[in-house]
């Protein structure tokens, strides 16, 4: 028969082999909140450091940020020192250099996200202004050329202003896309004419309303249809068609 010693021994073993298991799952259980809380600021962190460097930060920003960077790596040395003082990452719940070790990474990523706004609002500034779409319809005669044109400037108008609704470019493919959109905007400007002379104005709007005659076909707009290459563009039918 096993004696009372060695049953008491068994129990013994196993209560202390109970503990241990509980030991490790709450030391895993620890490990994985702790690289949770990591990861979600560390992403954080790596989207705003990513579009920060789109476009170059303005030297205050620059030095904020460099300045909160160095405190980061304070920050993480310290906690490395703590774990391999201790080798037990359930400490890190109650200690202190774990919390200002997240809050660092926080203000970094925060820093680096105002300056990437703030840089990013200074590039459109740089790039001046584009005529607003409508304001440009209104303006400019109405000519082929000039609807052709206006209309392309809308098409790459939409595409820059959504660009320029950003707080920030999501990636410097949208600091290149925005080059070309406001390219594209001003290579269409130059094609609209401003200064249609008043009978070539008249015989536009003549035939987009369908009423235009020989009687509006002026020496001048004969002249402006052919310096421009218009004059193949339109055929004379009687009015009996």
């Amino acid at each position: 028969m096993t004696s009372l010693l060695q049953r008491c021994t068994v129990l013994t073993t196993k209560a202390e082999q109970l503990k241990a298991a509980q030991r490790h799952a709450s030391q895993q259980r620890e490990v994985q909140e702790r690289t949770k809380e990591w990861k979600t600021q560390y992403q954080k962190l790596t989207v705003a450091d990513s579009r920060a460097a789109c476009l170059p930060l303005a030297e205050q920003a620059a030095r904020s940020v460099a300045d909160k960077r160095s405190h980061l790596g304070h920050n993480a040395v310290q906690v490395l020192e703590r774990l391999k003082s201790q080798e037990d990452i359930a400490a890190l719940t109650s200690d202190a250099a774990w919390t200002r070790l997240l809050a660092s990474v926080e203000g970094l990523a925060q820093e680096l996200e105002a300056s990437a706004k703030a840089a990013w609002a200074t590039h459109l500034e740089r790039q001046g202004a584009l005529e607003d779409p409508e304001w440009l319809e209104n303006r400019a005669p109405s000519t082929p050329m000039n609807a052709a044109a206006i209309s392309a400037y809308k098409t790459h108008y939409r595409s820059y202003a959504t660009l320029a609704k950003l707080p920030m470019p999501r990636t410097a493919d949208d600091v290149a896309n925005l080059a070309v959109f406001i390219r594209e905007c001003r290579a269409q400007v130059a094609k609209v004419a401003l200064d249609v002379p008043k009978d070539v104005q008249a015989f536009f709007e003549a035939i987009q309303l369908g009423t235009a005659t020989l009687s509006i076909l002026t020496p001048n707009v004969l002249l402006w249809l052919r310096e421009n290459g218009q004059m193949e563009r339109y055929k004379v039918r009687s009015a009996g068609q």
